[in-house]
């Protein structure tokens, strides 16, 4: 299972980075709404696994929506973002009506149609972080990704040699407090070390550890929200297309949760 996640990790990383660096914006934002989309499936599998009956078809339209609607067509000015309330608003009621017309149980019907909102909120719209870092500069999407992966590394190292109190038992077993203030400390001083060399030097190193550690924990939140999901549906993995990683959920859980803060310190320079 290591080789394959090596394996995996070794052709996936090199072509993500190419579509980042070497081709059109478009492009890199093609790929993550791709995955972004098929980790809101994901998603919605979990949810109907946990007793949840969500409104799949509508919730796929309005992620897709949500994903190529900042391209244009559906972009209202002023004010930029009414796009965002309206599909949504939309969304949500589509879902509370599907339930009637499905005729599920009654009990089931505010879980299913909040589930089916609340995987475009943790998902779809989390995606659109990426775009404007992508659109700000490569650099500042390649600070997101190295964050993270070095708070992941840091977090595991520090854990498996000396993890001995758990942070969340019930919902991640493995996970430890000094797993993750290994993380939470390693990530802080990449940041500091990114922002003063040529990957986002716009930040400074104090700005640039202070993004470390929010996306960082941000990050490490994100990963026990989808760790609790699981929990709940009875499932180890989102999804098995990746070998060795599980599904595309459980690759991107800590940078949705991240991006949005790596963005917000990006429109504040």
């Amino acid at each position: 299972m290591a080789f394959k996640r090596e394996i995996a990790a070794a052709v996936a990383i090199p072509i993500v980075l190419a579509i980042l660096f070497w081709l059109p914006p478009p492009a890199f934002d093609a790929l993550a709404a791709l995955v972004s989309l098929a980790a809101l499936w994901e998603f919605y599998r979990i949810a109907e696994k946990s007793g949840h009956p969500v409104v799949k078809t509508v919730g796929m339209a309005a992620g897709a929506l949500l994903l190529v609607a900042p391209y244009g067509f559906l972009s209202l000015t002023p004010p930029r973002d009414w796009h965002l309330v309206v599909i949504l608003s939309a969304a949500a009621f589509l879902s509370a009506f599907a339930e009637i017309l499905a005729g599920v149980e009654v009990s089931g019907a505010a879980s299913g149609a909040g589930s089916t909102v609340l995987g475009l909120l943790l998902i779809a719209a989390p995606t659109l972080s990426f775009f404007f870092l992508r659109g700000f500069s490569p650099r500042a999407v390649l600070f997101l990704l190295l964050i993270v992966w070095g708070c992941d590394s840091c977090a595991y190292y520090v854990g498996k040699n000396f993890g001995r109190r758990k942070l969340a038992p019930v919902v991640s077993p493995n996970k430890t407090w000094e797993g993750t203030i290994g993380g939470l400390v390693g990530a802080t001083l990449i940041g500091a070390l990114l922002a003063t060399w040529w990957v986002l030097p716009e930040f400074g190193p104090v700005r640039g550890a202070l993004a470390g550690a929010l996306a960082s924990t941000a990050g490490q939140i994100g990963d026990l929200v989808e760790s609790l999901w699981k929990r709940g549906a009875g499932v180890k993995d989102s999804g098995t297309f990746l070998p060795g990683h599980g599904g595309f959920y459980d690759r991107i859980d800590s940078l949705l949760f991240a991006g949005p803060v790596i963005a917000a310190f990006v429109a504040g320079l």
